[in-house]
C-alpha cells in the first residue's frame, strides 16, 4: 500500500510521476494507493481506470464505488466514463476531462 503523503498530500504539486513509476515497475494489479479525498481517487480512476486499487476511509467507500460505476462525479468525469467505459448515464456533454487537478 502506497501512502499519499508526499504524493498527493502535503505537496505543492501532486507527484503523478512517482505514481507512474511505481505502476510501471510493479504493475497496476500489485499495488494499492491511498485515495485521501475524492479529487485524489477521481484522478486515479481517470488515469488508471476503474480497476485501480485504492485505499479510502470507510466513510468514502460509497462515494468511491458510485464514482467507479458512473453514478456520481463531475460533468467532465461523467463524459469521460461514458467515453471510456460506455457508462449507461444519459449524455450531458462531450466535454473532455480537465488536466490533473492541483492539490488544494
Amino acid at each position: 500500500m502506497i501512502e499519499s503523503e508526499g504524493i498527493t498530500e502535503n505537496v505543492k504539486a501532486w507527484r503523478t510521476d512517482v505514481v507512474a513509476r511505481i505502476i510501471n515497475a510493479l504493475g497496476l494489479e500489485t499495488v494499492m494507493f491511498e485515495g485521501a479525498d475524492p479529487a485524489v481517487f477521481e484522478c486515479y480512476i481517470k488515469n488508471y481506470g476503474n480497476e485501480v486499487n485504492l485505499f479510502v476511509d470507510h466513510s468514502q467507500i460509497v462515494q468511491l464505488e458510485a464514482l467507479r460505476s458512473g453514478i456520481w462525479g463531475t460533468k467532465s468525469l461523467a463524459a469521460w466514463l461514458r467515453r471510456v467505459f460506455g457508462s449507461p448515464m444519459p449524455p450531458e456533454d462531450s466535454e473532455e476531462p480537465p488536466a490533473l487537478p492541483s492539490p488544494p
